[in-house]
């Protein structure tokens, strides 16, 4: 899953806003797309870890 276009972007800022966005507003709306991505990544990441120690500890069987 990939970040949207930036012209989706702008399409839902006119929607929600009623006008067209300034360049600051659009760059927010970018950025805080970012901040989640990376918070879901970080996030899975974090659960594979977990998930790969809690293998390791497991006994053969």
């Amino acid at each position: 899953m990939g970040i949207e276009l930036k012209e989706d972007t702008l399409a839902k800022l006119r929607q929600q806003l009623g006008r067209e966005p300034t360049e600051a507003e659009v760059r927010a709306a970018r950025d805080e797309l970012l901040r989640r991505h990376y918070a879901t990544m970080l996030a899975t990441e974090m659960m594979m870890r977990d998930e790969a120690e809690e293998f390791s500890r497991r006994p053969p069987k």
